[in-house]
C-alpha cells in the first residue's frame, strides 16, 4: 500500500524536470530575440549626417570694428525763446496761434498798460521842466561871465553860477533817467518775438490778466535742430568735437548719422555725466522735436573681431547667436556684435574660431552635434 504513491512521485518529478527544461529553452530563445531586436539601428541613428552645400556656409575672417560708445538723448532746436510778461496788466489782443510761424520783432501780445504811459508823459514833463532850468542857468553864467570881465563882479559871484548851471544839468540826466524807465514799461506793454521760429505753446487769452514774469509764449526755430545727450563721465575719452554718430529717432527706424558740435567743459555734479550736442546731417522735421534718440559715438579707436555676413546672425537686438561647423558638427554659438555694416550686409563680432564655417541654412537645437557632409555642386 506504501509503494504506489512513491512511483506516482517519482514520476512527477521526471515531468517537472522536462518542464523546467523547456521553459529554459524558451527564455534563452526570447533573450536572443531582444538582443537582436536592441542592435538594430533606430532610424534616428541611421540619420545623424547632414548635407550642406558650399554656398550655404561662409568661412570666418578677421577685420577691425570701429569702438562705439551708446548715449541716449532727444532733438532740442537751436534757438528757442520763452516769452514771459514784463509788467502786470491786461491782454488787450493777442496775436499769434500755436504752429503758427513768426518773424524776429512782429508783435505778438499788446497789453493795456495805462499806469506806465501816465508814468512816461510825467517824466518827460519833468525832463521838460529841467531842462528849461538849465537853459536860464547857462543863460545866467554866460551873463555873468561878460559882468566879470568887465570888472562889474567878483570871481566868487561867477563861480556860483557856474555852480548852479551844473546842478541844472545833473537834474536834467536825472529826469532822462526816468524817462528812459518809463519808455521801457510802457514797451513792455507790446510784447514782440525776440527770434524767427514757430508758437510752440501760448498761455495766454485777450482779456486775461498777466503778472509780471509769466510765461506767455513758447517759441521754437525747426530749421535748427541738434540732438542733446549725455553720457557717464568716465566714458570722456570717446568725447570729441567732430566725432561722427549714428542713431535712430523715436518712431523713426532709419539709420541717422550726425557730428558732434559741443562738449560741456564739465560733469554733471549730480549725474557724473557730461553733455554734448551733435549737428545732424540729414534734415530733420520739426515734429522729431523732444523725440528720444538712441545712438552710438563712433571713436577713432579700434577692436579687432571676426567678418561673418550680418544676416547669419540669429537673435540679434537680444542675445546673438549663429549656428557654425566646427570639426564637421553642426553648433550653435552665441557672438558678440561689435560693428553692423548694413550697406554691405557685414557684422564684425567677437566669440568665434579660426577654421569655423558660419551656417547660412537655419538649423534646430535637435540638429545640435550632427555630423555634416559638404558637397560641391
Amino acid at each position: 500500500m506504501h509503494s504506489a504513491p512513491y512511483i506516482l512521485t517519482k514520476k512527477n518529478s521526471k515531468t517537472c524536470r522536462s518542464t523546467f527544461a523547456l521553459s529554459l529553452l524558451c527564455l534563452s530563445l526570447l533573450l536572443s530575440a531582444c538582443n537582436n531586436k536592441e542592435a538594430e539601428p533606430t532610424p534616428s541613428q541611421t540619420t545623424q549626417s547632414v548635407e550642406l552645400i558650399q554656398q550655404d556656409l561662409v568661412a570666418v575672417k578677421t577685420g577691425n570694428a570701429v569702438q562705439r560708445t551708446t548715449f541716449t538723448g532727444t532733438i532740442r532746436a537751436v534757438n528757442q525763446s520763452s516769452i514771459q510778461a514784463q509788467v502786470t496788466a491786461t491782454a488787450t489782443s493777442v496775436n499769434a496761434q500755436v504752429g503758427q510761424r513768426v518773424q524776429k520783432g512782429q508783435i505778438l501780445v499788446r497789453l493795456n498798460n495805462q499806469d506806465n504811459a501816465a508814468r512816461l508823459a510825467q517824466a518827460q514833463a519833468n525832463r521838460a521842466s529841467a531842462q528849461a532850468q538849465a537853459n536860464q542857468a547857462r543863460l545866467m553864467m554866460e551873463r555873468k561871465q561878460r559882468l566879470l570881465n568887465q570888472g562889474f563882479i567878483s570871481q566868487a559871484e561867477y563861480e556860483q553860477s557856474r555852480v548852479d548851471y551844473q546842478t541844472q544839468l545833473e537834474n536834467v540826466r536825472a529826469q532822462q533817467a526816468n524817462v528812459d524807465i518809463a519808455q521801457k514799461a510802457d514797451r513792455d506793454g507790446i510784447i514782440t518775438s525776440p527770434i524767427s521760429g514757430v508758437i510752440t505753446q501760448r498761455q495766454v487769452e485777450p482779456g486775461q490778466t498777466v503778472t509780471a514774469g509769466q510765461t506767455l509764449f513758447e517759441i521754437v526755430d525747426p530749421d535748427q535742430l541738434e540732438i542733446q545727450a549725455k553720457i557717464p563721465s568716465e566714458m570722456q575719452a570717446d568725447l570729441k568735437v567732430d566725432s561722427k554718430i549714428e542713431y535712430r529717432i523715436q518712431g523713426n527706424p532709419n539709420l541717422l548719422t550726425a557730428v558732434i558740435s559741443r562738449i560741456s567743459p564739465i560733469a554733471d555734479q549730480a549725474s557724473r555725466q557730461i553733455e554734448f550736442f551733435a549737428r545732424p546731417n540729414e534734415t530733420i522735421t520739426s515734429l522729431s522735436i523732444g523725440a528720444f534718440v538712441d545712438g552710438e559715438i563712433l571713436s577713432s579707436r579700434q577692436v579687432a573681431g571676426q567678418l561673418i555676413p550680418l544676416d547669419t546672425i540669429r537673435d540679434i537686438q537680444n542675445k546673438p547667436y549663429v549656428w557654425v561647423i566646427r570639426q564637421n558638427k553642426i553648433m550653435k554659438l552665441n557672438v558678440e556684435v561689435l560693428d553692423q555694416r548694413y550697406n554691405d550686409n557685414l557684422a564684425v563680432v567677437r566669440g568665434l574660431e579660426a577654421g569655423d564655417q558660419v551656417s547660412r541654412i537655419t538649423f534646430t537645437d535637435a540638429d545640435i552635434h550632427k555630423t555634416v557632409s559638404v558637397s560641391q555642386n
